[in-house]
């Protein structure tokens, strides 16, 4: 119920929402796919990878790509993720996801692929 809430919230702002299973499945969609703009990543997904590794794979992979990671509250601990990442903790909200969507200059407008910034470091 959850992923489905997160591809409506997704697809009424106007993204095609593509859905992964697994770490490995979100690597290859981002491998097979030119135009991906945001990633939503779940912190605990299942797969060869984490949530955080993966974030990191799309940072160094794919720099022109926003991350959002989404996670269960974890107590006393910080996740460590790259530079420009926006974590939520869960039960987060729709107007959060959206405001960060704004943010990153995603909100409001149908997205494009932005292959001309610079990598971050």
């Amino acid at each position: 119920m959850i992923m489905l809430g997160a591809v409506q919230l997704f697809e009424a702002a106007g993204f095609e929402a593509l859905v992964a299973f697994s770490s490995d499945e979100a690597v290859a969609h981002l491998e097979g796919r030119s135009g991906i703009v945001v990633t939503f990543i779940e912190y605990d997904v299942p797969g060869t990878i984490d949530g955080a590794q993966l974030a990191e794979v799309v940072r160094s992979r794919w720099p022109t790509v926003e991350i959002i990671v989404v996670s269960r509250p974890r107590p006393g601990e910080t996740p460590d993720l790259p530079l420009g990442a926006r974590y939520f903790e869960k039960p987060y909200t729709h107007a959060e996801i959206e405001r960060a969507l704004d943010q990153l200059g995603l909100g409001d407008t149908v997205p494009r692929a932005r292959t001309n910034l610079p990598p971050r470091g």
